[in-house]
């Protein structure tokens, strides 16, 4: 969504005035935010429609799927390469997990270790970071991958 868009969608959504909404433009344009951020656009809503879980995934596989897609691009290293995955998410913990999703979709191994943590807010990137590497020390050659993201749908 740009920035332009996001206005308009603040707009349309009839929960700004106009003060707050140009807030908004101010934030935004100081924030660094660029028109190709993403932002579900389900996001911006009447409050009178709920999000849904389904929602929620579909967030998680756009934003999961095309950074892991970039990762294994640039590295040059196939997902059945990876033993180990560590997905942290602070809010948005679902069953399947988020993990679950990724293993799924790029069809790894079969006896990959995989961690999900949530609940941990910001830290659980940096602690997501310490656990693959503590895991990778004990099996040196191997290779993990840290996915480390927030689903705002659940917000």
């Amino acid at each position: 969504v740009s920035r332009q868009e996001f206005i308009e969608l603040a707009k349309k959504s009839g929960n700004f005035d106009d003060t707050n909404l140009e807030f908004l433009q101010r934030t935004l344009k100081k924030s660094g935010i660029g028109d190709e951020s993403y932002l579900p656009r389900h996001v911006i809503s009447s409050p009178s429609r709920s999000v849904t879980i389904a929602q929620g995934r579909e967030e998680a596989a756009v934003l999961m799927f095309g950074a892991v897609d970039s990762v294994l691009f640039s590295t040059k290293i196939h997902p059945r390469d990876i033993t180990i995955l560590v997905v942290n998410c602070g809010i948005f913990n679902v069953v399947p997990s988020l993990s679950a999703m990724l293993v799924n979709h790029y069809k790894m191994r079969s006896d990959i270790q995989t961690y999900n943590l949530g609940g941990m807010g910001c830290a659980a990137g940096a602690i997501a970071i310490d656990l693959a590497r503590a895991l990778l020390d004990s099996r040196p050659g191997t290779y993990a991958l840290v996915v480390s993201t927030e689903i705002i749908t659940a917000t």
